[in-house]
C-alpha cells in the first residue's frame, strides 16, 4: 500500500505542469522571507509595541479584527486580479508601514501604521491555500501545505532566536554596557526609564527597520510568478455577470457544512488569540524571564510547529481529516492549565526548562493539523467560492478579534495575571469547539481529503 502511495506521488511530480510547479517553488520561497519576517513581528515587534504604543497591546485583538477585515477584502480581490498582482502589492505596503512604526512616536499613528502592514503580511497566510489547490496534484497537495508551512517556520525560528539576541546587541551598544548586563535589564522593561529605557526603544527601532528592508525581496521574487485567469476563477464564472448570478452563486456558501466549519475555527481562534500572540509578554512581563530567554524559548516553541507539519500528513491517512483536527486541539486542554500555573513552576533555570517544554508541546499539538486544516478549508467549496469563503472566514476572525479585545481590554489584562488566566479560558473553549467539530463532521466528512483527491483524478482523466 505504502509504495502504491509512494509511486502514484511520484507520478503525479512527473506529470506536473512546469508552470504550475515554478509559481509553486517561487512562493515557497517568498513565504520563506516572510516566515523571517513573521520571526521578528511575532516577537520583538511585540514587546516594542508594549512599550511604544500600550493600549494596542491591551486591545491588540481589536486591532487584529481590523487587520482580519482588511484581508478579507484584500483576497476578495484575487478573482479579479489574480495572485502575482497582489503579490507585488503586499511588500511595499508591509515595508512602509512597518516603518512608520519606528520613524513616529505618536500612538495613534503606530496603531494605524500596525494595522496596515499587518494585514499585508496575515494576506500571504490566505495565498498559499488558494495557489496550492490550483496548482499542486492532490495527491501530494497535503505534503506540499506541510512543506510551505515548515519552510516559513523554519525561517521563522531562526529570526526568532537571533530577533531577541539583536535586540540585547544593540541595547548593549548604546547603553554602552556588556551583553549580559543589558540582558539583565531586559528582564524587568517596566522599570526602565531615561536613557535606559530610550536606548532599549531604539533597540527594537533598528531591528523592525532592518526587518521591513528585507521584505522587498518578496516583491523581487514575485516580478516571477506567472498567473493566468484560469488559476484562480472557473472558465464559467466568466458566465456569472449579473447580480442576481453573482447572488446565486454567493448563497452556496450559506450551507450547514461550511457555517459550521466556521463555527469551529471561529471557536479556536477565541481561544487562541487569549494565550498565542501574547506568549513573549507572558514569558517577560508575567514570568519575569530576560528579553534573551524569552526569545529563546520562542525559537523553541516554533522548532515544535515545525515538528508539528512533518505529522500531518501521516495523521491524515492514519486518522481521517476531521479526527485529526480535533485530536490536536483536545491534547493542548492539558498543558494549557499547567501554563496557567506558570508562577508555581520554581524560578530560574527550571522555570525557563519546564515553561518552554510546556509551550513546546501546546504549540506542537495545536498546529501539527494545521495543514490539514487549511485544505479542508478549501475543498469544503468550490473553486470559483474559495476567495470569497476566505473572505468570510476572515470575517469571523474579525468578529472573535473583537470579542477578545474588548475582554481582554477592558478585562482580562487589566493586571498582569490575566495573562495566565488566559489559558485556563483557552482550555475550556477547545474542549467546545472540539466536541461539536466531532459531532457535526466526523461521520460524513472525515475522508473528505480523499474523497476530494479522487475526484480531481477522476475529472483530469476525462
Amino acid at each position: 500500500m505504502a509504495s502504491k502511495e509512494k509511486e502514484e506521488e511520484a507520478q503525479a511530480i512527473k506529470n506536473w505542469n512546469p508552470r504550475y510547479k515554478r509559481n509553486v517553488m517561487i512562493y515557497l520561497c517568498i513565504y520563506g522571507i516572510l516566515g523571517a519576517v513573521t520571526g521578528i513581528t511575532n516577537d520583538a515587534a511585540l514587546s516594542y509595541y508594549k512599550i511604544v504604543a500600550p493600549q494596542l497591546i491591551s486591545s491588540l485583538n481589536i486591532f487584529n479584527a481590523a487587520t482580519a477585515i482588511l484581508m478579507s477584502l484584500m483576497i476578495a480581490t484575487v478573482h479579479k486580479l489574480g495572485y502575482r498582482k497582489i503579490l507585488l502589492i503586499l511588500p511595499p505596503m508591509t515595508a512602509i508601514f512597518m516603518a512608520m512604526t519606528c520613524i513616529t512616536k505618536n500612538e495613534l499613528i503606530i496603531m494605524f501604521a500596525y494595522t496596515i502592514s499587518w494585514t499585508a503580511i496575515g494576506v500571504y497566510d490566505l495565498m498559499y491555500p488558494l495557489m496550492w489547490t490550483s496548482y499542486v496534484p492532490g495527491k501530494i497537495r497535503t505534503k506540499m501545505f506541510s512543506t510551505v508551512m515548515i519552510v516559513n517556520l523554519i525561517t521563522q525560528t531562526i529570526c526568532t532566536f537571533l530577533g531577541g539576541k539583536a535586540i540585547i546587541w544593540f541595547f548593549s551598544m548604546l547603553q554602552k554596557v556588556s551583553y549580559k548586563e543589558a540582558s539583565v535589564l531586559s528582564a524587568q522593561p517596566e522599570l526602565m526609564h531615561g536613557n535606559i529605557l530610550a536606548n532599549y526603544t531604539n533597540s527594537y527601532r533598528i531591528l523592525l527597520v532592518i526587518t521591513a528592508a528585507v521584505t522587498m525581496l518578496a516583491f523581487i521574487l514575485a516580478l516571477f510568478i506567472h498567473d493566468i485567469p484560469r488559476d484562480y476563477r472557473s472558465e464559467a464564472s466568466e458566465n456569472h455577470k449579473t447580480a442576481a448570478d453573482k447572488i446565486a452563486m454567493y448563497k452556496k456558501l450559506l450551507n450547514k457544512k461550511t457555517i459550521m466549519w466556521i463555527m469551529y475555527i471561529a471557536g479556536i481562534q477565541l481561544g487562541a488569540r487569549l494565550v498565542a500572540v501574547y506568549v513573549p509578554i507572558y514569558l517577560n512581563n508575567y514570568l519575569h524571564i530576560p528579553r534573551d530567554i524569552t526569545s529563546t524559548i520562542n525559537t523553541f516553541v516554533q522548532a515544535a510547529m515545525l515538528i508539528g507539519y512533518f505529522f500531518a500528513p501521516f495523521l491524515e491517512k492514519k486518522m481521517g481529516a476531521i479526527v485529526s483536527v480535533a485530536a490536536g486541539t483536545l491534547t493542548c486542554v492539558p498543558v494549557m492549565l499547567l501554563l496557567a500555573n506558570g508562577r508555581h513552576l520554581r524560578s530560574g533555570m527550571f522555570l525557563f526548562v519546564i515553561v518552554g517544554i510546556l509551550l513546546f508541546l501546546r504549540t506542537g499539538l495545536a498546529n501539527a493539523t494545521m495543514p490539514i486544516q487549511q485544505e479542508v478549508q478549501m475543498v469544503i467549496v468550490d473553486k470559483d467560492l474559495r476567495p470569497a469563503f476566505t473572505g468570510v472566514v476572515q470575517i469571523a476572525y474579525a468578529v472573535v478579534g473583537v470579542i477578545d479585545g474588548l475582554f481582554t481590554g477592558l478585562y482580562l489584562f487589566n493586571t498582569t495575571d490575566g495573562y495566565a488566566n488566559a489559558y485556563y479560558i483557552a482550555a475550556v473553549i477547545y474542549v467546545i469547539a472540539s466536541v461539536l467539530l466531532l459531532i457535526n463532521f466526523a461521520k460524513k466528512y472525515n475522508r473528505i481529503l480523499e474523497s476530494s483527491h479522487e475526484q480531481e483524478q477522476a475529472q483530469e482523466e476525462s
